[in-house]
């Protein structure tokens, strides 16, 4: 579970370099966990994402000890393997120069980071700016993909984070991911 806020933390830490302070945020998560749970599915940004969460993870969000109402967080039981979901007000900033500050900022606290991929990618329509990371969390690589899309005045930031040794697995989960994100404009 130490793992898991730590994560949970080096990422509302990325998001908030890219948030506006003193803005009203918007849930991320609606409905209960237990669909998620049972369905795999889940909505955010009040129904206006849908996605199927990846195999093995479940609803962790009331278990990460942050208060925050606009994240969602879905693990497994070791927190080896995880989705975070963070919605924010949209800064005056396009989505390209977004990920490259995030970018920049992994590189300052990991000196080893290594960048797979980044390029922009089309999920039902929807343009998404993709980072994908070997990075050091805890001590241990992991391998971490990061999206970034605006949704209405809304920052969506989907980070997917496994093990480094399953780096395969982690690209085929991220792949049905965005295969499986549905926006409503």
């Amino acid at each position: 579970m130490q793992k898991l806020v730590k994560i949970v933390g080096v990422c509302l830490f990325a998001a908030s370099l890219m948030a506006c302070d003193g803005s009203k945020d918007q849930p991320a998560a609606t409905g209960s966990g237990t669909s998620a749970e049972q369905s795999g599915q889940t909505s955010v940004l009040g129904g206006k994402v849908n996605f199927t969460v990846p195999d093995g993870l479940q609803d962790q969000s009331g278990k990460s000890g942050s208060q925050a109402t606009n994240m969602a967080v879905y693990a497994d039981n070791a927190a080896q393997k995880m989705l975070i979901v963070i919605s924010s007000s949209m800064p005056d900033d396009t989505l390209e120069n977004l990920i490259t500050r995030m970018e920049a900022q992994q590189k300052m606290r990991d000196a080893e980071l290594v960048v797979v991929k980044k390029e922009e990618v089309t999920a039902d329509g929807q343009k998404l700016q993709r980072l994908d990371t070997a990075i050091r969390i805890d001590g241990k690589k992991n391998y971490s993909s990061t999206l970034l899309g605006q949704i209405d005045k809304q920052l969506l930031t989907m980070q997917l984070t496994y093990p480094i040794e399953q780096q395969e697995d982690a690209e085929k989960a991220i792949n049905q991911f965005i295969s499986s994100l549905k926006i409503k404009p």
